[in-house]
């Protein structure tokens, strides 16, 4: 079982590379086992498994990042907006335990944009994660509005620097899911 600060490191580290995930010698003995194997099943199961393996989900180092992120960074003093400035979307910090400001809309009032200060268009484009995001979660770790996010957006794309993923897998509740972007 990995420490909580090897957790918090594989997460940060798959949230500016998440090809650190795959792990390159599992793949070639699955592969090696599939070129040897005579059952279907078998191999069908081996192709799954090589499948899952060559396209690493994030998703299991964030739900683990979740658990041990907030006592770690406690006891050693690290805040929520240390792993903000490092990408960790909002959200998977507000999972984790850490204040990073509500959600109600007196709250919302505090955020860059309502102190005057503008943000720019290179500034959400620096602010943009490593791994995939949306609009929304963009917004909310810029202060941008969102026109500027979506002006930010834009321009990486046509840039090449950002590709669309399409919806959001996780989505659920009504309304249509929010598109993933990545940088690529």
């Amino acid at each position: 079982m990995a420490s909580a600060e090897e957790t918090v490191r594989t997460y940060l580290t798959a949230l500016r590379d998440p090809e650190s995930l795959r792990d390159e010698d599992l793949i070639a003995e699955k592969t090696a086992k599939l070129e040897s194997a005579d059952d279907p099943i078998s191999r069908l199961m081996l192709q799954e498994e090589i499948r899952k393996l060559a396209a690493p989900s994030l998703e299991s180092v964030e739900d683990e990042f979740v658990v041990h992120a907030k006592a770690w960074a406690d006891e050693v003093g690290i805040s929520g907006k240390a792993f903000a400035a490092e990408g960790v979307p909002t959200q998977v910090l507000r999972r984790a335990g850490f204040d990073v400001g509500g959600t109600t809309k007196a709250k919302r009032s505090t955020t860059r944009r309502s102190s005057g200060t503008r943000v720019t268009t290179e500034e959400v484009i620096a602010a943009m994660p490593s791994g995939s995001f949306t609009v929304k979660m963009l917004k909310e770790s810029s202060g941008a509005s969102p026109a500027v996010v979506r002006k930010a957006i834009n321009a990486e794309q046509e840039a090449g620097r950002l590709v669309e993923i399409g919806p959001d897998p996780d989505h659920s509740g009504p309304g249509r899911a929010a598109t993933l972007y990545k940088k690529g």
